[in-house]
């Protein structure tokens, strides 16, 4: 986030008569904003993946998707006509 305030906030910042505390100032502020618990519930989210749980459970995902769309999606059989 440091990065994006300096660049957002250049010119205000650099105009401050205490630049370095104004740039604390605007990422205190824009604190708030960084957790994903009220961003996720700011779009009406019900769960949030731990991200140390991501590859299990995309794995388990690929998994059961395989397995559904193997008999949904198998070749259909012709009938040969003479």
């Amino acid at each position: 986030m440091e990065g994006g305030v300096q660049a957002a906030y250049k010119q205000d910042i650099e105009s401050a008569p205490d630049p370095a505390a104004r740039r604390r100032e605007l990422e205190d502020r824009m604190e708030n904003y960084r957790s994903p618990l009220r961003t996720a519930e700011a779009f009406g989210i019900e769960e949030i993946i731990d991200p140390r749980d991501t590859r299990p459970l995309l794995c388990d995902w690929v998994e059961l998707a395989y397995r559904i769309t193997t008999t949904q999606t198998s070749p259909k059989k012709r009938t040969i006509r003479n």
